[in-house]
């Protein structure tokens, strides 16, 4: 109990990340495997779409309507009529909740101290999986009502973009473990997510805009970059479909590397918000040397009955509203002065 008691202490950002780094390495095959099973066949459902029904090159055109323009980007993305792209989406969409649940289950077992390989953590999963694609339906459309919350004149207008914004940083990620540890339905495990997050408003924006930094610097830049390599490699000839799959593979490889770890930080943030507001790891240590990831939905407690948002939560997501569009100027000023600035020379 002395490895399990050092880990369930209230962590810092650098002690949080450090400890997630520490149990992805230790796991490393096990992790990556374990999105390996989900992503290469999404990936492969993809490939073969475009390959199939290759998607139209954009071209912007200035007498175009904004309709048209908006219609022709949704084309040249692969949303257009096109059946086997929205057949890879929704595979893809099903085998990342698969993965996304399996990784949950693998890292709290091993972060309580029980090692399970991969397809053990496929096994245990139980219905995880569809209930997680089930909360994904539910929070794109509770993303929508909070989007119509934000067109409402004043406190619409000042607190929406800020609830739109933690709802999609914060409550949407953690929703994972709670429905794989708790056997939440969807909606409790929104509201559960609601529940915790709200104990630690600006300390989980922090951290998981720090881990969304981590994951720029990581897949996206790192994607960007090799793409453009590689188009000037084999030169300018190569058309869109060619391009997509070629950065369909870069991602894909990036996204093996990365996306394990980024699960297994959600997975502890989890436990780290437990401990420090339920005294989980006190209920652990109570319930003898028989812990396991069972432990953690025996030991949940019942969903809080106030789930509106109080006054002061209300001004911090205006103050995120705030922020998030001082930003937006700033950078917009950013863009221009350097739009100025490279059209004088």
């Amino acid at each position: 109990m002395t490895a399990l008691s050092e880990n369930l202490q209230p962590l810092s950002m650098a002690q949080l990340l450090d400890r997630a780094i520490r149990l992805y390495r230790s796991n490393f095959l096990i992790f990556v495997g374990i999105v390996a099973l989900a992503q290469i066949p999404a990936t492969a459902v993809n490939m073969v779409g475009l390959w199939l029904a290759p998607t139209p090159q954009f071209g912007f055109d200035p007498t175009a309507s904004v309709f048209d323009v908006w219609l022709q980007v949704a084309e040249s993305s692969g949303f257009g009529n096109n059946p086997w792209v929205w057949l890879g989406r929704l595979v893809t969409l099903l085998l990342v909740q698969l993965a996304t649940a399996a990784m949950t289950k693998a890292v709290a077992e091993n972060y309580l101290g029980h090692k399970i390989g991969l397809f053990e953590a496929y096994q245990k999963i139980g219905r995880s999986g569809i209930t997680l694609l089930i909360a994904t339906f539910l929070g794109i459309f509770l993303m929508i009502a909070l989007a119509v919350w934000a067109l409402v004149p004043c406190v619409g207008w000042i607190s929406g973009l800020g609830m739109i914004f933690f709802f999609a940083l914060v409550i949407l990620p953690l929703v994972a473990p709670i429905i794989v540890l708790e056997h939440r339905s969807a909606g409790q495990a929104i509201q559960r997510a609601w529940d915790l997050a709200r104990r630690r408003i600006w300390w989980l924006i922090g951290f998981m805009l720090l881990l969304g930094l981590f994951g720029q610097l990581v897949v996206t830049g790192p994607a960007i970059l090799s793409v453009v390599l590689v188009e000037s490699a084999v030169g300018s000839g190569v058309n869109a479909t060619t391009s997509s799959l070629i950065q369909q593979v870069i991602v894909l490889l990036l996204n093996l590397i990365y996306l394990p770890l980024q699960l297994t930080c959600v997975t502890l943030l989890y436990f780290d918000i437990r401990v420090r507001t339920e005294g989980f790891d006190l209920a652990v240590l109570a319930l003898s040397d028989r812990v396991d990831s069972e432990t953690v939905r025996v030991t949940a407690p019942p969903l809080e009955k106030n789930v509106l948002p109080r006054l002061e939560e209300v001004g911090y997501f205006s103050l995120i509203t705030v922020a998030i569009v001082v930003l937006y100027i700033a950078l917009f000023l950013v863009f221009l002065v350097a739009a100025l600035g490279f059209s004088g020379f």
